[in-house]
């Protein structure tokens, strides 16, 4: 298809589409209006069609004007509906290495019951220099105690080996 050239005030090249209604009308978006117009009466163009849904044909420019973007994500979201989430914390204290190696194991616990770790310092001794680390967490709905339990765990089985 060749361009026109309008010849209102803005030169604007019009690329001319059908109809996305099946109204049969060659239209083209005019910019300096924010509307489509009619390509060969110049009009707003308002379609006698448009309670109908579009629908496709055959011919490349009707089929390219109406497909839609695809929604990846939107299919995944629709058949796993995210589970209730609650939320829990835990005092992290000791040395900057402790409190690293508990919020990995802590971070890796909540990971497996598929849950998110948000953490937030909370203060440093000027004496000791040692840190607490107050750790906010979500785990779904049920499954608080078995997290913290495996943490518990966890940290004993730390502290015991230290000993």
């Amino acid at each position: 298809m060749s361009n026109f050239n309008t010849t209102s005030n803005q030169n604007q090249n019009i690329y001319p589409k059908p109809c996305a209604y099946n109204c049969n009308i060659q239209i083209y978006w005019n910019t300096a209006t924010n509307e489509y117009r009619e390509v060969f009466t110049k009009k707003k163009h308002i379609c006698p069609n448009r309670h109908n849904k579009p629908t496709t044909t055959n011919t490349a420019n009707t089929a390219a004007t109406t497909t839609t973007k695809p929604n990846h994500h939107k299919k995944s979201f629709i058949s796993q509906p995210k589970p209730k989430m609650f939320n829990s914390f835990e005092l992290l204290q000791g040395s900057f290495d402790a409190i690293q190696k508990k919020y990995e194991i802590l971070s890796d616990i909540v990971s497996e019951y598929n849950g998110k770790v948000h953490g937030s310092q909370r203060d440093r001794d000027p004496k000791t220099g040692l840190i607490d680390l107050l750790v906010y967490y979500e785990v779904p709905l049920g499954q608080r105690e078995e997290a913290k339990h495996k943490f518990d765990n966890y940290i004993r089985n730390i502290v015991s080996s230290q000993l």
